[in-house]
């Protein structure tokens, strides 16, 4: 897990680095444009390279920013996400399911055999989600997500790195703003 966490917070160095030269170069191919053009297309030249530019300083300010939204505030002054909340497919929220006071939780499909804490069975792709898809787990301050040998898996979306990666056989940490995939359907963790 440290490796891929390392390398997450490689690449997100590296995306923030590349938005950083984006900007730069932008604003400098737009004066070294203006100046030697002196015209109204020098102009809207130099005007849509501080657009390049401000565009690339918002996204980077968007990856160094982290969301507060859908906290609780916990003795140990640490921010822990308490809900998850269904996204249709233009992400709005269809529905929630508050993690308050739990310390663990069962997503999946729930029928006469199996019971669940969150229950997508109503889901479009519920015929793609297991009974008992995947466990929630919250341990040292932290909230853990596991694949239970579901035969479709388990996908995260890391709200760091934007970067989508498939459970393995152990338990994944999973942050504010993260998306989980359990088939097609996704479930923002907040």
């Amino acid at each position: 897990m440290m490796k891929t966490i390392n390398r997450q917070d490689k690449r997100r160095t590296n995306k923030i680095i590349c938005d950083g030269a984006i900007a730069i170069t932008s604003i400098l191919a737009a004066i070294l444009i203006y100046i030697s053009l002196k015209n109204v297309l020098g102009k809207v030249i130099l005007a849509a390279g501080i657009i390049f530019a401000l565009l690339s300083v918002l996204d980077i300010a968007s990856k160094l920013a982290v969301s507060k939204k859908h906290f609780e505030y916990k003795s140990d002054t640490a921010l822990v996400p308490n809900e998850l909340i269904l996204l249709d497919e233009n992400n709005r929220p269809l529905r929630s399911y508050a993690l308050n006071g739990k310390t663990s939780a069962i997503i999946g499909r729930e029928n006469k055999d199996d019971e669940v804490d969150i229950d997508l069975k109503d889901c479009e792709y519920s015929a793609f989600i297991e009974p008992q898809h995947a466990a929630l787990n919250y341990a040292q301050g932290n909230w853990y997500i596991e694949d239970i040998s579901s035969t479709n898996g388990v996908w995260i979306k890391k709200a760091e790195d934007g970067m989508k990666y498939r459970l393995n056989d152990r338990p994944c940490r999973i942050s504010a703003g993260d998306i989980i995939y359990i088939a097609n359907t996704r479930l923002l963790f907040t």
